[in-house]
């Protein structure tokens, strides 16, 4: 008898955006993605133990362009990874901050994960743009599900 197992990685974001000086939490937000075809690639890669296939930064942008398994960059800024969850066995948290005093004056719509190496892992398209100055900070975690 042969067991087929197909892995689909699935992924969410989910976030807060909170008031910068108050510390008070203004909205909360949840989106899906995609994993992109390097996504997938780097997965097999991390497996083997394969150096830079691990996820270490959250790339933030401003393109509206409908998230495809081919896309490989997201233009705009890049924050780190500040902590790893295993929330189950099937799936991993990367929390992020995004503070301040990173991205201002940026309509913030595209999020992904970036590996160390520098392959876009997963990417969404929000509907609604967030107008980032140094008024909110946004606190979140982007979960990939096995």
């Amino acid at each position: 008898m042969k067991i087929a197992d197909k892995i689909q990685l699935m992924g969410m974001l989910f976030f807060s955006i909170v008031d910068a000086a108050t510390n008070k939490v203004i909205s909360t937000h949840t989106t899906h993605n995609i994993i992109t075809d390097n996504g997938y690639h780097a997965a097999a890669q991390a497996l083997a133990g394969v150096s830079g296939s691990a996820i270490t930064t959250l790339a933030i942008g401003e393109d509206f362009t409908v998230p495809a398994s081919g896309d490989t960059e997201i233009t705009g800024v890049t924050v780190p990874i500040t902590s790893v969850e295993y929330p189950d066995n099937f799936s991993v948290r990367f929390n992020f901050q995004i503070d301040e005093y990173t991205a201002n004056e940026m309509n913030l719509v595209e999020f992904g994960l970036v590996t160390q190496d520098g392959r876009l892992f997963s990417r969404l398209v929000r509907g609604e743009i967030i107008a980032k100055t140094d008024a909110i900070k946004i606190i979140g975690g982007y979960i990939i599900n096995i």
